[in-house]
């Protein structure tokens, strides 16, 4: 009966855990939301000026307010694309990358393997 009681307990611990898509989970979406407002903001900057920005920077203040904190962007100026790194929280503990297709909102998010 206790040993029972012990696998139910065990398994509704395990249960408890849960694991999101990589990419998915609620970090990764707060991140990819603020990625996502400089994004369109290149976009705009596009379309004003023909061409994508030097920097980032060059984005404050008409196009944003300032750059996010997080995530850390990687930033390809030839195409206006956005890449950036961070680790899920638990239990998905593996770095995850992500990087745009292009000048779009669409993401694509992998495991970073050590």
């Amino acid at each position: 009966m206790l040993r029972r009681l012990l696998i139910i307990a065990a398994l509704a611990l395990l249960s408890a855990c849960t694991v999101w898509p990589i990419g998915e989970d609620p970090y990764g979406q707060e991140v990819r939301r603020n990625a996502n407002e400089v994004v369109m903001a290149l976009q705009a900057y596009h379309r004003d000026a023909g061409t994508f920005p030097a920097t980032l920077q060059g984005l404050v203040p008409k196009y944003l307010p300032e750059l996010p904190n997080e995530p850390r962007l990687q930033y390809d100026r030839d195409i206006g694309s956005l890449a950036f790194r961070y680790t899920p929280s638990w239990p998905q503990l593996r770095p995850v990358w992500c990087s745009t297709a292009g000048n779009t909102t669409d993401w694509h998010c992998n495991e970073h393997l050590l």
